[in-house]
C-alpha cells in the first residue's frame, strides 16, 4: 500500500473531509518511517510544539474510526490491519459493489454467488493489487526520501545545500550524525545533522526553524564535555540562500573557538 492510498483511505472514514496540508505532511513523513516531531518540523515550516498538536488530533481522529489506538510508530500497521479485517468480512459476507457491465450498482448488495465470473475475476485483482501476498514490514520505507546526495539522505532541501557547502569547503564532516550520550535528562539520543572537523576542532551545525533557534540556543551543550564546544542552529532559509556562507561562517567560529 501507497501512502497515498492511505491517505485516501483516511479521508474516506473520516467522511470525505479532507486533511489539511500540515496534516498530510505529518502523515507521509510519519508513513516513511521521520517518527520524530522536531525532525519533522525541521523539514517545514512549522515549530515541533505545534506538528505535535496537530500530530495528536490527527491520531485521535483516525484512530476513532479505525477502532484501534492510531500513533506515529504504528500508522502503516494499523492501516494494513484495517485493510485485512475488511477483506475478511468481503469473503464471510459474499457481498460486494462493483460496476457490472457498465451500470452503476453503487450502493447496492449484491451476492457474490449470482455475479458473472468477469466481475468476481475483477474483485479479486483489485484485493490482490491492495493487500500483496508477501507486504513489506511495518518499519520498512516505501518512499525514497526526497532529497538524495552521494548516497546520503536528507529531509529537506537545506540539508542539502549545507552538504554541499561542507563539500566544496573541503573539510571534513558526517553528515544525519546521531549520538548517544549522557545530558542532564538522562542517557538520550541526539540528532547532529552535520558534525563537523576542522582545523583540530569539533564543532555541530544544525538547520533549523527560525522558531526553534532561540529555544535551542538557550540549551545546555551535552557535547561539551565530549571536545564540542560549539553548536551552530542555522535558519533553514539562510541556508537555502546561501548556504556556502552559513557553512563559512561556521567554519569561522569553530577556527576561533
Amino acid at each position: 500500500m501507497t501512502v497515498d492510498e492511505a491517505l485516501a483511505i483516511a479521508e474516506t472514514l473520516l467522511d470525505g473531509e479532507g486533511l489539511n496540508d500540515v496534516q498530510q505532511f505529518i502523515f507521509r513523513q510519519c508513513w516513511q518511517g521521520r517518527c520524530s516531531y522536531p525532525q519533522i518540523a525541521e523539514a517545514s515550516n512549522y515549530d515541533d510544539e505545534y506538528i505535535k498538536s496537530v500530530a495528536a488530533k490527527l491520531w485521535k481522529q483516525l484512530s476513532g474510526v479505525l477502532d484501534e489506538k492510531v500513533k506515529k510508530s504504528n500508522l502503516q500497521a494499523v492501516f494494513k490491519r484495517y485493510l485485512r479485517r475488511n477483506s475478511i468480512i468481503l469473503h464471510r459476507t459474499q457481498e460486494i459493489e462493483v460496476n457490472l457491465n457498465g451500470a452503476n450498482l453503487s450502493g447496492a448488495t449484491l451476492n457474490l454467488a449470482n455475479l458473472s465470473s468477469e466481475a468476481v475475476l475483477h474483485a479479486k485483482t483489485l484485493e490482490s493489487e491492495l493487500l500483496p501476498e508477501n507486504p513489506p514490514e511495518t518499519n520498512s520505507y516505501p518512499e525514497a526520501p526526497k532529497y538524495l546526495w552521494n548516497g546520503w539522505h536528507f529531509d529537506c532541501e537545506a540539508q542539502l545545500k549545507i552538504a554541499e557547502a561542507l563539500d566544496r569547503a573541503n573539510v571534513l564532516f558526517f553528515p544525519n550524525a546521531k549520538a548517544r550520550l549522557t545530558t542532564s535528562d538522562g542517557r538520550q539520543n541526539q540528532d547532529a545533522h552535520f558534525l563537523v572537523f576542522h582545523q583540530g576542532k569539533w564543532g555541530i551545525l544544525k538547520v533549523v526553524s527560525p522558531d526553534r533557534i532561540a529555544k535551542m540556543g538557550e540549551t545546555d551543550n551535552p557535547f561539551e564535555p565530549h571536545g564540542i564546544s560549539l553548536i551552530h542552529c542555522c535558519d533553514y532559509n539562510e541556508c537555502n540562500e546561501d548556504g556556502d556562507r552559513v557553512v563559512r561562517e561556521f567554519l569561522e567560529l569553530l577556527s576561533q573557538g
